[in-house]
């Protein structure tokens, strides 16, 4: 990120550099904006928010799991009927769904008559095991589901300490 952040100050000064990926705490944010990012992109974070169109029991998922019990799949993606291009997938939980059809890709595109209807009555019911729980490796640093505004001041509130913190162990 230094490195980019360099370039993109002398090329392109009025471009924004954000940082992404597990990110979901004060801390996250802290070494994002030392490392030289303009802000950062908390996805998963905000996916466990009051205001997220998420089901509960997807949220209660994704507050038990640990970022090692997520990966990234194509699965959803097939079930759902969305064609997405061969290098794109989603992280989501690693359960029932994804160990189901892990590496049998073609044969859940060939049941997709009955296999996409039933992961849509699941998603739609919030079953956490037969449907894709989209969240990323940050589901580990989750503990509740506050609203985006209260994220919102955590974070910067823990990112100014620490930095703060920061300034007075150089000075």
């Amino acid at each position: 990120m230094p490195e980019a952040a360099d370039l993109i100050a002398r090329e392109s000064p009025d471009t924004l550099l954000l940082a992404a990926g597990g990110i979901a705490d004060g801390r996250g944010l802290a070494a994002a904006l030392m490392l030289g990012a303009d802000g950062v992109l908390a996805g998963t974070r905000f996916w466990a928010s009051r205001e997220a169109l998420v089901h509960e029991r997807h949220h209660a998922a994704a507050v038990a799991a640990t970022g090692d019990q997520t990966v990234r799949s194509s699965l959803p993606d097939i079930a759902r009927q969305l064609d997405w291009p061969k290098p794109f997938d989603i992280r989501v939980s690693d359960n029932a769904f994804i160990a189901k059809w892990a590496g049998r890709e073609a044969a859940l595109g060939d049941a997709i008559a009955i296999e996409g209807s039933a992961y849509r009555e699941a998603f739609m019911a919030g079953d956490p095991d037969k449907a894709a729980v989209i969240f990323g490796e940050a589901a580990g640093l989750i503990s509740d589901i506050p609203s985006a505004g209260e994220i919102v001041e955590r974070m910067v509130a823990e990112a100014v300490a620490l930095l703060g913190r920061a300034g007075r162990l150089v000075a």
